[in-house]
């Protein structure tokens, strides 16, 4: 089984006030840049919160990540 993540990344390094925008998604930073990963589900939420803080988002990936599957 395969679950779908998706990785987006926008423009500056975000402050402790704005990762806890994103306290329910996986966030990291690289050399001035912030990287979000949330599920399927969440993508259009996360793209909107972007939006709403007046961000500039950089990309968007979809990565896919295998699950052992039962038996």
């Amino acid at each position: 089984m395969v679950d779908l993540t998706y990785e987006l990344s926008f423009k500056g390094v975000a402050s402790p006030t704005l990762r806890a925008a994103f306290v329910d998604c996986e966030l990291g930073t690289g050399v001035g840049t912030t990287w979000v990963r949330c599920t399927h589900d969440a993508v259009r939420e996360i793209i909107a919160r972007i939006d709403e803080f007046g961000l500039e988002l950089l990309d968007v990936r979809l990565i896919a990540e295998h699950r052992p599957s039962d038996g």
